[in-house]
């Protein structure tokens, strides 16, 4: 019994999806005939929050067999056959699989998806998503009697923990009870369910269901396609268990002309549910890159055929509706944080916000890995007016901002791009960004949009926004406002923090790096003088072919040479003594010819120091000649 409690007392640890992963090949092993690379992985600016997995070349190759859908050239090496154990091949193929596996991860749109998140990190990403999200929507739809759940949709949008199906209304009298239907329906098995296998992926194919269901926005009964997500809990979810179904139903309530209404929301200890109108040309992401709805993320937005960016007084309006409702949800007391163009519809020329509950969900923003690497976008507004940077970049360029900020600006008028430099330049994202009400009064709206205003007066008129909460909801959202802020800045602090760390590694490696190449050129030079003293001597000497052998008195040297051709260097000047002195009796004898100098070779690399030793002043000595002494 106290194994089943203390199971029942575990704390599900949630993971947040969008922290950036990095992978270094560290080495390469032989196990059993063939070759394994090990992985080091790292989630986070953390060292400590890292791990080692074992890869095959089979296993790159399946991955990048899953990642080809999108349509972006990966430099993945090729296979071979023969050769491929020896030492110098793999080494090659392990730096051209740690290029493959960099480009995959700097890629966000490659980097969120569950082939990548599989392959980095298979404990985390093996659970069955697709099989829990299928039963807790179908409990859910059973339990409440009026929906019944129909086809998935597949993995149409980025997250990994957010389903989609489609969902039509039950007839009308039907005379079973709630829960049990007579409606057939065809339920798309997962990989999990078909397969069994570990690294496999989902993948949706088009069937002609789906391509009714992308142009035909009615069912039979003439009611409008529905569709259904479901979304795991995430990491910033803050609201009490027993106020969430009361904040949930609150939202369903939703009033806005820029917001898209729900049709059904509900909710468990693990995630919630939502059903809305489906909408056949899909968001606006979709119509930027002229895709279909329900192609799979990858194929959709990996690789567009054709982008296109909207008219200059279309982007005006689409922004200020969209600003409108960001600027409703803060009035309420609520955040948005996910204004990004996948959470867009338009409608007959009116820009709709929708994905507002993910706030309450705690599901991590599509710009978390963005904004957490500046410090003053600290706070929900400053999030939502950088999401709504990001999104008003996207539908002027007609592509997205792969960075965090922008680097340079270009094609588009002057008052557009003061009001995207305001929010997307460096400089901005290092100060402050402006708030949602100083954006409304930008000059581009003046310009592209005036008459928005009295537009928006008439529309607020016959449809009155509405949201309300009760006094227990409100203090539980403002809770759940502070501590995602706080989670914000906690995580911004250790970005900080590793950076910090990481230049002073740099600079420590700099400065070793520095001694290292100062002591290199020191012993450089050191061998090119020791090269020119060897090297740079008189002239060459006479030629002798009698090998002669001198010994000087003073120093007791022996000095040997039987070379006809030797060079004799000033070093070698030094072994060799003077010309011949008078002997004892003063007499005087006849002039010997110079000895000849011993070959380069001869001398020893120790002899430098001797030579140094022997340059000393001597005495001159008399000779028979009256010559002056060889010595200085």
């Amino acid at each position: 019994m106290a194994l089943f409690e203390q199971i029942g007392t575990t704390q599900k640890v949630t993971l947040d999806d969008t922290v950036a992963c990095s992978c270094t090949i560290e080495t390469a092993q032989t196990i059993d005939g063939h070759t394994e690379y090990v992985l080091r992985v790292q989630r986070g600016p953390h060292p400590e929050n890292s791990w080692r997995i074992l890869r095959r070349y089979n296993d790159f190759a399946s991955l990048n067999k899953c990642l080809q859908i999108s349509g972006i050239d990966l430099s993945f090496p090729g296979k071979k056959l023969i050769g491929n154990m020896r030492p110098d091949f793999i080494a090659e193929r392990l730096n051209a699989l740690q290029e493959y596996i960099n480009q995959v991860l700097m890629n966000p749109i490659l980097a969120s998806s569950l082939p990548t998140k599989k392959f980095i990190d298979p404990d985390s990403y093996s659970t069955p998503f697709h099989d829990l999200a299928l039963q807790y929507a179908s409990m859910s739809l059973r339990t409440d009697g009026v929906y019944t759940l129909g086809q998935s949709l597949g993995p149409i949008g980025w997250r990994l923990r957010t389903h989609y199906f489609k969902v039509v209304h039950k007839p009308q009298g039907n005379k079973h009870s709630p829960g049990h239907s007579t409606t057939k329906h065809h339920l798309i098995k997962s990989s999990s369910q078909s397969h069994g296998k570990q690294h496999t992926t989902q993948v949706c194919v088009t069937t002609s269901t789906e391509k009714d269901y992308n142009s035909s926005t009615r069912d039979q009964s003439g009611r409008d396609d529905l569709i259904l997500s479901w979304t795991e809990f995430g990491p910033d979810r803050y609201v009490d268990d027993r106020e969430i179904h009361t904040v949930l139903k609150n939202y369903g309530g939703v009033q806005h002309p820029y917001i898209v209404p729900i049709e059904h929301i509900a909710s468990n200890d693990s995630g919630a549910l939502v059903i809305r109108k489906f909408y056949k040309q899909g968001s606006l992401k979709d119509v930027l890159c002229s895709a279909t709805p329900c192609n799979p993320f990858l194929s959709k937005y990996g690789s567009p055929k054709g982008r296109a960016p909207l008219p200059l007084k279309e982007l005006a309006l689409y922004a200020r509706q969209i600003l409108e409702a960001i600027r409703f949800l803060h009035s309420k007391g609520l955040a948005c944080g996910h204004v990004h163009c996948g959470n867009v519809i338009i409608v007959d020329g009116v820009a709709k916000l929708m994905d507002v509950e993910n706030f309450i969900f705690g599901v991590p923003s599509f710009y978390r890995p963005f904004f957490v690497q500046h410090s003053k976008i600290n706070n929900c507004e400053a999030i939502d007016v950088y999401g709504f940077g990001h999104l008003l970049y996207e539908m002027c360029m007609g592509y997205p901002l792969q960075d965090s900020y922008a680097r340079q600006i270009t094609d588009c008028p002057d008052s557009l791009k003061s009001l995207l430099e305001s929010i997307l330049s460096r400089d901005a994202c290092k100060s402050a960004l402006p708030t949602l009400d100083q954006l409304t009064t930008h000059p581009f709206f003046s310009e592209y949009a005036g008459h928005f205003n009295d537009l928006y007066a008439t529309t607020i008129s016959v449809q009155r926004p509405h949201l309300k909460f009760s006094t227990t909801a409100k203090d539980q959202l403002k809770l759940a406002v502070q501590k995602t802020e706080a989670r914000v800045r906690d995580e911004q602090r250790s970005v900080k923090n590793q950076k910090r760390l990481v230049r002073v590694q740099e600079m420590m490696t700099s400065e070793e790096e520095k001694k290292k190449i100062k002591q290199k050129a020191k012993q450089a030079k050191l061998r090119a003088q020791n090269s020119l003293q060897l090297n740079n001597g008189p002239p060459v000497a006479p030629p002798s072919i009698t090998a002669t052998v001198h010994l000087s008195s003073s120093t007791g040297v022996i000095v040997k040479s039987d070379s006809a051709n030797s060079i004799t260097s000033p070093q070698e000047a030094l072994m060799s003594p003077p010309p011949s002195h008078a002997n004892s009796s003063g007499g005087n004898t006849s002039p010997q010819p110079p000895p000849s100098a011993p070959p380069v070779p001869a001398v020893p690399p120790g002899s430098l120091q001797l030579f140094a030793d022997l340059q000393q002043p001597i005495p001159a000595s008399s000779s028979s000649g009256g010559g002056e002494s060889l010595w200085p």
